[in-house]
């Protein structure tokens, strides 16, 4: 009988170990997320039909996805342009814009309504799709456990059809794949750094000259405000994470 007491008492220790183990990597995982540079290459296939048969235009882009804590950038090696967005007391989120060829910033002010639009939700820009997204899509599989989650939605709309790779743990899209219209748009993690160092990367734009959205109308002697004014970097977005009409990818359900 004291074998037998002392085997199940082990036994239960063991499984008490392995639950908490299993929490630990899960915390892990999560908190890994928080401090990580993820690289994405953004492909998109416009479909042309020719009377000689099917034209597609292809072109490839890529960005760089950093974060630490509760700040995130998109940093965009083709346009030397990082766009970093914090979130303010956990409910406004403050966009910058930092032109790195020039070493010059554009501030706008947390919750500021540019051309009728408003930084509203943060998922949005931390994990590249927003949380009210993701919760319109279906759940069709989920495979790993723990920081290997991967779970898989889809969902079909009027406007077009959406495919996702998700990693819950990590807040991450591993794939994306956008169908509307003649477009096809692929949005592909390459890598996931959560050793890289986030903090010098926020730390060098500090020291670029920054001038204040609302400043920019009163200043037409700076040649670089008047050249990003006119090139329209200074209102729209540098990615390529909307439309040729201005809308974000997500269509209808970016909240």
């Amino acid at each position: 009988m004291k074998k037998l007491l002392i085997l199940l008492t082990a036994f239960s220790l063991t499984t008490t170990v392995h639950a908490v183990n299993a929490d630990d990597t899960d915390a892990m995982c999560k908190e890994n997320g928080k401090q990580l540079k993820a690289d994405y290459t953004i492909k998109i296939i416009k479909h042309n039909a020719a009377r000689t048969g099917v034209h597609n235009d292809v072109s490839e882009s890529t960005l760089s996805l950093w974060r630490m804590d509760n700040k995130v950038a998109h940093h965009y090696p083709s346009t030397q342009i990082t766009e970093v967005y914090t979130l303010v007391r956990n409910k406004l989120i403050k966009p910058v814009r930092y032109f790195d060829g020039h070493q010059r910033a554009i501030e706008y002010q947390p919750g500021e309504t540019i051309h009728g639009k408003k930084e509203t939700d943060f998922s949005f820009r931390y994990q590249l799709i927003s949380d009210s997204f993701i919760d319109t899509m279906t759940l069709v599989s989920s495979e790993g456990k723990h920081c290997n989650q991967k779970d898989t939605y889809a969902l079909k709309t009027a406007t077009g059809s959406f495919s996702l790779v998700w990693l819950p743990q990590q807040r991450l899209i591993e794939r994306f794949d956008i169908e509307q219209g003649n477009m096809h748009r692929t949005w592909t993690l390459t890598n996931a750094d959560y050793e890289a160092d986030v903090s010098t990367f926020f730390a060098k734009r500090i020291d670029y000259q920054s001038t204040d959205y609302a400043d920019i109308g009163d200043d037409h002697t700076d040649p670089f405000l008047t050249k990003m004014v006119t090139q329209g970097f200074i209102e729209a977005g540098a990615s390529g994470f909307y439309d040729q009409h201005g809308r974000a990818l997500e269509g209808e359900h970016n909240h």
